[in-house]
């Protein structure tokens, strides 16, 4: 549990929208706001993973992660991640990239997203800066993805983080970022039960396997979430507390699921933009981000996640992963 005068604090800061440098000295010292062990997972069927780790990259994406972390090098990570979201306007967007095969791989893609691997990527990149040589940053971005898609970075398809908030409570534990949501104004809460895979499994190619639809069915049979939100009558005054290179996530009212789109922030002029990668569109930028998410079917509000460097598995300046310093 936070202290209260951590609470407090961060909570101040964030409403008042207080400078970068006094909002992080908090961040770095906050531990998650779900801290301990995450929930337990069934044993992988046969008990063994059935994924390959060794880092596939997509066309030229290992030179393009390179020239990312180059060019990136010496910025502040919230402008860095939006210098990359910028790079990145125009992709093309691609669903289901990680279902192509019959074995789970670590595939590492940065010609075309979906909206999940587009935020997972990039901040993985801007992760992987403050580097001696460009291997040492493309093996640091691999290591990086790994360690956020899947739980305690075991490739296969029973451990990916299919569902984002379950993404977002490892990326925090591992000192990835800090969910804001719940201290900014107007957060509310509620509790849903994540289901919607083992509901639609013919949606899922990987699903075709018999140990694959039995570990994912386990798995959601009591999966439930407590999951902070802002509604979206509440975003506009939620705004000044935002900066670029924000996480948001637009939370659904879709029975079986938490969040269906993620993307960055971008603040400009005291606008805030998204920059996101869009079924049928896309990398691109929706200008004015309160309107764009009211405008998005079935969604009730939005979650805000503050990333923080990493670097070995902790934040910079705090203690071990998932603990204060």
């Amino acid at each position: 549990m936070r202290k209260p005068t951590l609470l407090l604090g961060l909570t101040v800061l964030i409403t008042a929208g207080a400078s970068f440098a006094a909002a992080n000295l908090l961040l770095r010292h906050a531990t998650p706001a779900n801290p301990g062990v995450a929930a337990a997972l069934p044993p992988l069927p046969g008990g063994v993973a059935l994924g390959d780790p060794t880092p596939r990259f997509v066309a030229d994406s290992k030179e393009e992660a390179a020239e990312a972390i180059d060019a990136t090098a010496w910025a502040p990570m919230n402008q860095a991640l939006v210098t990359l979201a910028r790079r990145y306007l125009g992709l093309p967007f691609q669903g289901f990239s990680l279902d192509g095969g019959p074995k789970e791989q670590l595939v590492l893609d940065l010609t075309r997203f979906d909206c999940f691997l587009f935020v997972e990527q990039l901040l993985a990149l801007t992760n992987s800066r403050k580097v001696d040589t460009q291997t040492e940053g493309v093996e640091r971005f691999s290591e990086h993805v790994r360690r956020l898609r899947y739980v305690d970075g075991e490739v296969d398809y029973c451990r990916r983080q299919h569902y984002f908030s379950r993404w977002a409570e490892a990326a925090e534990r591992n000192g990835y970022l800090v969910n804001l949501t719940p201290f900014l104004p107007g957060a509310g809460s509620r509790t849903v039960a994540l289901n919607f895979m083992s509901n639609h499994l013919k949606s899922y190619k990987p699903m075709r396997l018999a140990r694959n639809q039995q570990c994912i069915t386990e798995l959601e049979k009591d999966l439930v979430l407590s999951q902070p939100y802002i509604p979206l009558a509440a975003l506009p005054g939620v705004l000044p507390s935002l900066r670029s290179g924000d996480i948001f996530a637009l939370v659904t009212k879709v029975p079986g699921l938490d969040v269906t789109h993620v993307g960055f922030l971008e603040k400009r002029d005291g606008v805030v933009d998204a920059i996101h990668a869009a079924e049928g569109a896309g990398v691109i930028r929706s200008e004015n981000f309160a309107t764009y998410a009211a405008r998005v079917p079935d969604v009730i509000g939005v979650a805000i996640y503050r990333p923080r460097p990493n670097h070995g598995g902790k934040a910079e300046g705090a203690g071990p992963a998932g603990s204060g310093s």
